[in-house]
């Protein structure tokens, strides 16, 4: 397993509970040690302790970074309920995010 990046600062930029599609949308900045950008799976640990959310609720959906920077800017979304993420996220979300297997050809 990868060595996971030392995260020096997480701040929320902002958050909005979407009423109509079950979920809360968040915008967050993430600084780092420079070298390897935090993982998805770093990013959801982190949205995990902040927001008390149980890991499958949550889709980290994008992150840019600027070149020569050691940020992050990213959305992510915290669903209500698994089967809300489910029926409102596209397959590549859900599979990019473990919460579908990637079928077979």
């Amino acid at each position: 397993m990868s060595e996971n990046t030392v995260i020096k600062n997480f701040k929320v930029d902002s958050e909005r509970d979407n009423g109509v599609v079950f979920r809360k949308e968040i915008k967050y900045t993430i600084v780092y040690d420079s070298g390897k950008t935090p993982s998805r799976e770093q990013i959801k640990d982190l949205l995990v302790n902040y927001y008390k959310a149980s890991r499958e609720l949550i889709i980290v959906d994008n992150n840019k970074q600027e070149t020569g920077k050691d940020e992050i800017k990213g959305y992510a979304k915290i669903y209500d309920t698994k089967e809300h993420a489910m029926l409102y996220e596209p397959d590549y979300e859900l599979i990019r995010n473990k919460l579908k297997e990637k079928e077979a050809q």
